[in-house]
């Protein structure tokens, strides 16, 4: 499953948000069970291709070891996993920056380059661009797609300032040495009203009801791999430390909504469960390549000590009394200056139908309220606390049964 494959594909739903965490329920009854070239853009070449190979595994050639994860066929597949997992927890939803017929939009650290083709499909009409280190996507792709072999740390980037109507960065973790500086870029290419969109991994494990132990193997590989990444200098921010870095870049009306994955289907929740089943699917096949290159290079472990701690892990990752999870955040952030869009915040399925306005106040009732609670919402700045889930149909916003 690589590149273009976009099955199985997540039915949509309806943004909606949920009551606190106690009200996210485990299943019991499961409990077993066109753009001018630049000296940092490189054309495909033979160097480009030379790919190198450590303990197994395939990893880019340009600016080699930049990058700790492999390009292989294993890796490609665990991102269009983790692509359907992201749809599934957006409501089938590709981005929810409020945008209106963007002409150029730039995907950062594309990969397989499904996210670009999706948003290309979406909007027929806009230019779509991908960058990578590696040049893995698909050849056969909508003809407002290119993909770009560039590196978003080079000091300079390829493009203009001013030049993109939406910047988008997803899963980009244990490859940015410095990210508000990243997002400064992002900023300066960004035109005036246009949106910067980062969706990102906060790739601890944790639990809600203490279900996850600190003398658990998966919390240990937490600790390991955000030692390993700091390390190696491609230190793994904390979900929170975004929204800090957008603000201080100068985007306004920055909005985030947080997302927690769980681990496997252990949740009550008919979504969620279907999200936990897909990213167990990604752990079992692509946590080891994960693993390998920070924890080989970033703390001189070997290889087959690797491999042990993967076999000690896999067991817990399947185990539904685990009820741990991993949190995903999406931020988004305007550039100052005209046009200025609604401020209603609105997400635009993948497929082109208008999602109902998520405008602040929505955000914060349907959030912080049980399904029968219809009080006054909390203050703004509560927002960015809450844990937005699915719903199912028939039930309220939690989305349990």
């Amino acid at each position: 499953m690589v590149g273009n494959q976009h099955d199985p594909k997540p039915k949509e739903a309806p943004m909606a948000f949920s009551p606190p965490a106690s009200l996210l329920e485990p299943d019991q009854r499961s409990i077993q069970d066109d753009y001018p070239p630049d000296l940092d853009s490189a054309s495909i070449s033979d160097s480009i291709l030379d790919y190198e190979f450590e303990n197994g595994r395939r990893y880019h050639a340009y600016k080699a070891g930049s990058y700790p994860l492999p390009n292989d066929e294993q890796e490609l597949e665990r991102i269009d996993i983790k692509h359907h997992v992201t749809l599934l927890l957006a409501g089938g939803h590709l981005h929810l920056a409020p945008l209106n017929s963007p002409k150029r939009i730039l995907d950062i650290g594309t990969g397989t380059g499904i996210w670009a083709i999706e948003m290309a499909e979406q909007y027929p009409h806009s230019q779509v661009i991908g960058t990578d280190l590696s040049p893995v996507q698909p050849s056969w792709v909508p003809d407002n797609v290119r993909f770009n072999i560039d590196d978003c740390e080079a000091k300079i980037w390829t493009w203009p300032e001013d030049h993109f109507d939406y910047v988008h960065s997803r899963y980009m973790i244990a490859s940015i040495g410095n990210w508000a500086s990243m997002i400064r870029k992002a900023y300066r290419h960004t035109k005036p009203g246009g949106y910067f969109e980062l969706q990102e991994l906060d790739c601890r494990f944790t639990s809600d009801d203490n279900s996850l132990f600190e003398s658990h193997n998966l919390t240990y590989w937490s600790h390991l791999i955000t030692e390993a990444a700091a390390k190696y200098n491609r230190p793994i921010p904390r979900y929170t430390d975004y929204i800090h870095w957008f603000e201080k870049a100068g985007f306004t009306d920055v909005r985030q909504v947080i997302f927690k994955c769980p681990t496997n289907p252990w949740p009550k929740n008919k979504i969620l469960k279907e999200a936990g089943k897909f990213q167990l699917l990604a752990h079992t096949e692509g946590l080891e390549g994960v693993s390998m290159g920070l924890l080989t290079r970033g703390l001189a472990w070997k290889a087959e000590e690797v491999k042990v701690l993967m076999a000690k892990i896999r067991p817990e990752l399947k185990d539904r009394g685990i009820h741990s999870y991993q949190t995903t955040v999406f931020i988004t952030g305007r550039k100052p200056g005209n046009p200025r869009h609604s401020n209603n915040y609105t997400s635009t399925s993948r497929r082109g139908n208008s999602a109902a306005p998520l405008t602040p106040n929505s955000i914060s009732s349907s959030a912080a309220q049980s399904p029968h609670d219809h009080g006054s919402p909390p203050p703004q700045e509560e927002i960015n606390a809450f844990t937005p889930v699915i719903p199912v149909a028939g039930h309220g916003p939690s989305g349990c049964d």
